[in-house]
C-alpha cells in the first residue's frame, strides 16, 4: 500500500472497490450510498465524494465525478488506477429523438466524442464504446422498469451553453444519436485504455434539441426526473452486483 493519494479522489491506489457506480452530482452519490448496507463515507474532496458499502452482499463504491469530461476523466482514471474493474455511470441527459421524452431511460451503447477531452488521450477515429456484458445486464434490468427504455449512441458534448460557433448536435441526431450529455465518452475511452468494463444508464430530463437556442429553457419536471433517476439507480445496483470481476 502506498501513501500517495490519487489526484482528485484523494484515495490511495488499491483502496477502490472493484465495482463502482459513478454519478455527476455528489448529493446523488450520497443518495445511492444510503441504499447500501454497512456503508461508510470514505472521502470528500471538491466534487469527488466517495462511499463504500455492500449491496446484495457484494462490495462496491459510489463515487461522484462532477460536471464535464475534463474533471470526470481525472476521476475515471483514478478509479481504474485505484482498483476499479467495472464502472456504471448513472446520469441524466437530454433526448435527441422525438420519442425519447422526459421520463425515459437510455442505456448508452456508445458515445460520440464531442467532449473536447478524449482527443488528448486517443486518436480522433477511436470509438467510445460500452462493455457488451454490462450493457446486456443494464438492458435486462431496465426491462423490469415502468419507464420507456431506449438503447443506442449518445453524444458527449463539452459545452452546456451555446457560443459563437455552431454545434453539430442536429447532425448527430440525424445520424442516429438518441441522447446528449457531458461525461460518458470520457468513461468509455478510459475503460478501453485501461482494459476495464464500463456501461451507463441515463435518465432523460427533456429534449436537448429544444434548448439549443437557450440553455435556460431546460426546465425538467423535478418529480418526474426524481422518479426516473430512482429507477435508474435501482437498475444500476441490480446490474453491477451481477458483473464478474477478478
Amino acid at each position: 500500500m502506498t501513501d500517495q493519494m490519487l489526484p482528485g479522489l484523494q484515495i490511495r491506489p488499491g483502496e477502490i472497490s472493484k465495482r463502482v457506480i459513478t454519478v455527476g452530482d455528489p448529493e446523488r452519490a450520497k443518495k445511492i450510498a444510503e441504499l447500501l448496507d454497512d456503508v461508510q463515507e470514505v472521502q470528500r474532496n471538491r466534487e469527488y465524494w466517495t462511499y463504500k458499502g455492500t449491496y446484495q452482499g457484494k462490495e462496491l463504491m459510489v463515487i461522484s465525478h462532477g460536471v464535464g469530461a475534463s474533471g470526470a476523466m481525472l476521476a475515471f482514471i483514478g478509479m481504474m488506477k485505484g482498483g476499479a474493474e467495472a464502472i456504471i455511470r448513472v446520469g441524466t441527459c437530454g433526448g435527441l429523438k422525438q420519442e425519447v421524452k422526459a421520463g425515459s431511460l437510455i442505456v448508452a451503447t456508445a458515445a460520440a466524442r464531442e467532449d473536447g477531452v478524449t482527443d488528448m488521450y486517443v486518436p480522433r477515429s477511436y470509438p467510445a464504446i460500452a462493455d457488451f456484458g454490462i450493457t446486456s445486464l443494464l438492458l435486462a434490468e431496465s426491462r423490469k422498469s415502468s419507464a420507456p427504455v431506449f438503447d443506442g449512441v449518445i453524444v458527449t458534448h463539452g459545452a452546456f451553453y451555446g457560443g459563437i460557433l455552431p454545434t453539430n448536435t442536429v447532425e448527430q441526431a440525424e445520424s442516429g444519436a438518441i441522447g446528449l450529455e457531458m461525461e460518458l465518452a470520457a468513461l468509455y475511452v478510459a475503460a478501453s485504455m485501461f482494459g476495464k468494463k464500463a456501461g451507463s444508464i441515463l435518465s432523460v430530463d427533456g429534449s436537448a434539441l429544444a434548448v439549443l437556442e437557450s440553455a435556460e429553457d431546460n426546465d425538467p419536471d423535478p418529480q418526474l426526473l426524481e422518479r426516473t433517476v430512482d429507477e435508474s439507480i435501482k437498475i444500476a445496483l441490480d446490474a453491477i452486483v451481477q458483473i464478474e470481476v477478478e
